[in-house]
C-alpha cells in the first residue's frame, strides 16, 4: 500500500459501515502486542471514499477480534476497566445514560445491552424500575458476573448467526437495543446491526454511542490514543446517520456528549437514538467524511510522539534501567517505535490479571509485587498508563520502594 497520505487505495478489509473497498490512506500504526494476542501488530488507518468512515485496515479476520474479546477481555476486571460502575466517574456516566434512556421507555420495556461487560448499565436500569433486562457479552466471566446480579445474560459474539438469532428471538421482541462503546471494536458494524434488527420490535429503538473523531485531541490524551489495537472504527455523526439511513432506521437524535473519566479527563463521544421503521428510505444516502478530522489529529499525534520520545530518552539518559508499569495500548504503541530503548527494560508490571503471565516486549508481565523486586539501584519506574495514572502512583507509593517513579503522560 502506498505510504503517501491521501492516496487512493483498495482496502484489504471492507468498510465496516458500507462494505466498500475504495479508501484513502492516512497512516500506518505499529504495536508491540503480547505474544499470544490474535490482533494484528500493525494496520493502516484509512477513510472510506463512499461513506466517509474511518477504519483500521489489515489482513486480520473477524475471528481474531472475536477470540480477543472472548479470551483477553479486560472488561471483567473491575480494577482496570469501565462498564461496571465501580468507579465514581464510570458510575456517573452510566447513571446519566440510564436516565436518558428511561425518558423514552416505560418500565415494562424489554431491553438488551450488547457488550454489557460487568452489567453496570443493566444494574442501574434495574434500580430505576426496569425488570425485563438482558445482557450479551463475549466474555464468559462478565456473563457470570451479570447473572450473579439476577439479570439474564448470554455469552455471544457478534454478529449473531442465524441459529443464535432464532434462539434469542423472544415471543415479545426487544423494545431497546443498547450498543454503548461497542461498534468501534467490531469487525463489521453493519453486519452486527443487521443481525440484531430481527430482535427488535417495529417501533423499537437502538441506542449507539462511540468515540467522536471530531474531538480527538492530544492535549488530554497521549499521542495516537484513539488508534489502538481494539478501536478499529471511527464513525462520527455522519457515519451513524449513514448507517441509520441505509438500514431504514429513523433518526430520533444524533448528538455529541462528553464523558468524565476517573482522572478528570474529558472523553469525546457521539451518540444516536434510532427507531426501527417498516418503511423503506427513499433518500439518496451520502456520507460525511472524517478524513480531514483524522488527518489533523494524526499530525498532532506525530508531533506529540516526538516530544514524548525526547522526554523518555532524556529520562533514560545513556543507560538508566527502567520498568514499565502498564502493558496497555500506550506501552504497545511506544514499544512499537524503533527508537524505544528495549535493551534497558528490566520488567513489565500490570495489575490486570488477564495480562499477567503473558510474554510482552521480551518479558513476562507480572504483578508489581513480583516485578519490582531486586532491581538495579537507579532503576526508573515509567508509568505507561493513559487514564489510571493517579491510582497507579498511589499504588506505587504504598509499596514503599526506593526507585524513582515517573508518569509518561
Amino acid at each position: 500500500m502506498p505510504k503517501l497520505r491521501g492516496a487512493s487505495v483498495t482496502s484489504r478489509r471492507p468498510c465496516p459501515v458500507c462494505n466498500s473497498h475504495e479508501a484513502q490512506y492516512l497512516h500506518t500504526m505499529h504495536f508491540a502486542l503480547p505474544e499470544t494476542s490474535p490482533l494484528p501488530a500493525n494496520y493502516n488507518v484509512v477513510v472510506c471514499v463512499r461513506c466517509g468512515s474511518g477504519f483500521a485496515d489489515s489482513d486480520a479476520p473477524a475471528d481474531a477480534y472475536n477470540e480477543y474479546y472472548q479470551s483477553f477481555s479486560k472488561y471483567e476486571d473491575s480494577s482496570v476497566a469501565t462498564g461496571g460502575g465501580d468507579d465514581p466517574a464510570d458510575r456517573q456516566r452510566i447513571e446519566e445514560l440510564a436516565d436518558f434512556l428511561s425518558g423514552y421507555l416505560p418500565h415494562s420495556a424489554r431491553i438488551v445491552d450488547i457488550g454489557c461487560g460487568n452489567g453496570g448499565l443493566l444494574s442501574t436500569l434495574k434500580n430505576l424500575g426496569f425488570s425485563d433486562l438482558t445482557g450479551f457479552d463475549p466474555s464468559p466471566a462478565c456473563i457470570a458476573h451479570v447473572q450473579s446480579k439476577g439479570i439474564d445474560a448470554f455469552n455471544i459474539t457478534l454478529p449473531l448467526n442465524n441459529m443464535e438469532c432464532s434462539s434469542f428471538h423472544p415471543e415479545r421482541p426487544f423494545d431497546l437495543i443498547v450498543l454503548s462503546h461497542v461498534l468501534e471494536h467490531v469487525f463489521d458494524a453493519r453486519a452486527v446491526l443487521v443481525s440484531l434488527l430481527p430482535l427488535l420490535a417495529v417501533g423499537g429503538r437502538i441506542y449507539i454511542e462511540t468515540p467522536d473523531p471530531a474531538r480527538y485531541d492530544t492535549h488530554q490524551f497521549p499521542p495516537f490514543y484513539f488508534f489502538d489495537p481494539e478501536h478499529i472504527n471511527h464513525f462520527g455523526k455522519g457515519s451513524l446517520a449513514f448507517l441509520a439511513d441505509s438500514l431504514n432506521l429513523k433518526i430520533l437524535t444524533i448528538d455529541k456528549k462528553t464523558l468524565r473519566l476517573s482522572n478528570g479527563t474529558h472523553y469525546p463521544a457521539v451518540f444516536g437514538l434510532f427507531e426501527l421503521s417498516h418503511l423503506n428510505s427513499q433518500r439518496e444516502i451520502t456520507g460525511e467524511s472524517v478524513y480531514g478530522l483524522l488527518a489533523n489529529y494524526l499530525e498532532e499525534s506525530r508531533l506529540g510522539i516526538n516530544q514524548l520520545k525526547t522526554r523518555i530518552l532524556a529520562l533514560i539518559g545513556d543507560g538508566t534501567p527502567f520498568v514499565l508499569w502498564g502493558a496497555g495500548s500506550l506501552a504497545q504503541r511506544l514499544i512499537g517505535e524503533s527508537w524505544f530503548p528495549l535493551d534497558l527494560l528490566q520488567a513489565v508490571v500490570d495489575r490486570d490479571s488477564k495480562k499477567q503471565g503473558l510474554r510482552f516486549a521480551g518479558k513476562t508481565i507480572v504483578s508489581p509485587e513480583i516485578g519490582l523486586r531486586n532491581l538495579p539501584e537507579k532503576t526508573l519506574i515509567l508509568c505507561a498508563a493513559a487514564i489510571a495514572t493517579g491510582r497507579i502512583e498511589q499504588d506505587y507509593c504504598s509499596l514503599g520502594l526506593p526507585y524513582k517513579f515517573h508518569l509518561m503522560v
